[in-house]
């Protein structure tokens, strides 16, 4: 058999089996003539002829590389170039590495100088604040001293507008079903610190009080030793608003509307607008303003002081209208309206707790138990209850019996019970949270990393505020 090659040579040959090769012309030749193959004498035609193309041509091998000691040496030239390939790269790397190192150390010094100008800055104008508050306080009683109230007793139509407010709540009241969103028992021990946030200033002592907007608990208020009250929006986990304007530390804060009230150790009462503006000032005692409650509507307010009175105000017209002398001749801690907005209960350094008539000024009943002052109270929505938070613990008082119904050990700092009245928290080394009734069975420990100084349930107790000693505002849930 015969085939013939084609391929880059010029000339196209065929190869026989013997290894004879023939020019394809010579070849066809032959056949033409013969009809055989010229090898085998086997009848072949020219169509038999089979072309094969080669594969390119491949140059042969330097003659070094031909033999063993050849290879090596190749082979060691191929080693020293990749050696010194790979040290340029090491090289190369280590740089780049060096500089990668140079490069955060600085952008790790601009935001340390950078934060130090922030906080200074801040710093700078908290100071200037106080300072213009200061010195316009100072001009203010220069001019004109405000004298002490010695009033007693609210006008007729206060007491009108109080007596239809206690009329609507209380039918209201009648009528109101425990929501059916409300946090079941079960759900507070799986709560957790969802947010966590520095409000104040580290070096302030921690807050002193929160509180959260009625109708919108996405909205919360804090007090603090830093002289200054910051509202913080929970949706954006941001503080919206720092509203300064007290020189001292702030004892206590509350919602009226979509406005603010705050009190503190500079014998002031102040009221913020939504906007953060200062609109006015209450100076009508003479020692330390320890909290502030508001009336159901928001018309009203009482503020306790360590001067040894409750004052009444309106907020309408900004003044105070009654100062009532606490008989007993104790400072007053903290004081809180009934549900109904017509009985205050105060608490009193020498352990006492009171409950007042808030529109004659007239106390109706001293409870006693309390071995140390007390610090916090709160009322049930129902007005049943009412409970108190002293270093001997918290107890809870059933008004219809004036009587102890339950205690709670431990030393307590402030106290709150939700707005439907089946669960109630203390404020203590930690914030504890307890079932209402029944076995009064502790559901959860929240735990914080120093003392807690105020907690307040949200809306249906859905969310649990805390403030606490370390100058962070926490919010479980």
């Amino acid at each position: 058999m015969l085939c013939a090659i084609s391929g880059a040579a010029p000339v196209r040959a065929v190869v026989t089996r013997r290894g004879i090769v023939y020019e394809r012309s010579l070849i066809e030749k032959v056949i033409e003539e013969r009809g055989e193959c010229p090898v085998t004498k086997e009848p072949l035609r020219v169509d038999d002829l089979i072309e094969i193309k080669p594969q390119a041509w491949v140059n042969p091998r330097p003659e070094a590389m031909m033999s063993v000691p050849g290879m090596l040496r190749a082979f060691h030239d191929e080693w020293d170039a990749l050696m010194l390939e790979t040290h340029s790269l090491r090289k190369e790397l280590q740089m780049t590495r060096q500089e990668l190192s140079h490069a955060l150390y600085q952008h790790d010094a601009a935001c340390r100088v950078i934060a130090r100008l922030m906080k200074e800055r801040d710093e700078a104008r908290d100071a200037l604040a106080n300072a213009k508050g200061s010195a316009k306080r100072s001009a203010e009683d220069d001019a004109e001293p405000a004298p002490k109230k010695v009033k007693s007793g609210v006008p007729a139509d206060i007491m009108e507008k109080m007596d239809a407010c206690l009329k609507e709540l209380s039918s209201a009241r009648k009528k109101r079903e425990i929501s059916s969103t409300l946090a079941a028992s079960g759900d507070f021990d799986g709560y957790t610190a969802t947010v966590t946030s520095a409000v104040h200033k580290t070096t302030s002592g921690g807050i002193n009080a929160v509180a959260i907007k009625k109708g919108d608990d996405y909205i919360i208020a804090s007090a603090s030793n830093d002289h200054t009250v910051s509202v913080f929006d929970k949706s954006s986990s941001q503080r919206v608003q720092q509203l300064v304007g007290h020189s001292k530390k702030v004892l206590d804060v509350k919602f009226v509307g979509d406005n603010v009230l705050s009190c503190g150790a500079d014998k002031l009462v102040k009221l913020w607008g939504a906007d953060g503006s200062e609109l006015a000032t209450f100076r009508d005692h003479t020692d330390d303003v320890t909290s502030v409650s508001v009336h159901p509507s928001n018309s009203y307010f009482v503020s306790t002081s360590t001067d040894k009175t409750w004052g009444f105000h309106d907020i309408g017209s900004g003044s105070c209208v009654t100062l009532v002398n606490d008989d007993s001749d104790s400072a007053i801690a903290c004081g809180s309206f009934h549900p109904d907005g017509v009985i205050l209960g105060t608490c009193t350094k020498d352990a006492a707790v009171k409950l007042w008539d808030a529109k004659e000024g007239r106390k109706l009943l001293q409870l006693d138990g309390h071995t140390s002052p007390v610090e916090g109270l709160s009322f049930s929505e129902n007005g049943y209850y009412l409970a108190t938070a002293a270093k001997d613990g918290v107890k809870v008082w059933d008004l219809r019996k004036s009587k102890i119904v339950h205690e709670i050990q431990g030393a307590a700092h402030g106290v709150a019970f939700d707005h439907s009245g089946s669960y109630i928290a203390k404020a203590g080394s930690n914030a504890e949270v307890y079932q209402v009734k029944g076995k009064w069975e502790k559901l959860a420990e929240l735990k914080v990393a120093k003392t807690v100084k105020a907690v307040a349930f949200g809306e249906d107790a859905r969310s649990i505020v805390v403030g606490s000693a370390d100058h962070n505002l926490r919010v479980f849930a």
